[in-house]
């Protein structure tokens, strides 16, 4: 992952915080991040899924929710 990358990961992760998600690292080592929302389910996602959802204005649980 580029410095641009993690820059861009860093700020979906703080927007993700901010619309009161529970987000943590799932490994660092795959750049992936556990996300909750407080129900039954929780998430896994990359950091690229996440670049790829605010570009597409979806960076928010459902869009999430909606990762294959």
């Amino acid at each position: 992952m580029s410095t641009s990358q993690a820059d861009d990961s860093g700020r979906d992760l703080a927007e993700l915080q901010e619309q009161g998600l529970t987000v943590r690292s799932h490994s660092s080592q795959n750049d992936t991040w556990h996300i909750a929302d407080g129900g039954l389910y929780s998430h896994v996602v990359s950091g690229d899924e996440l670049i790829e959802l605010e570009k597409a204005n979806t960076l928010n649980i459902r869009g999430i929710r909606n990762l294959p």
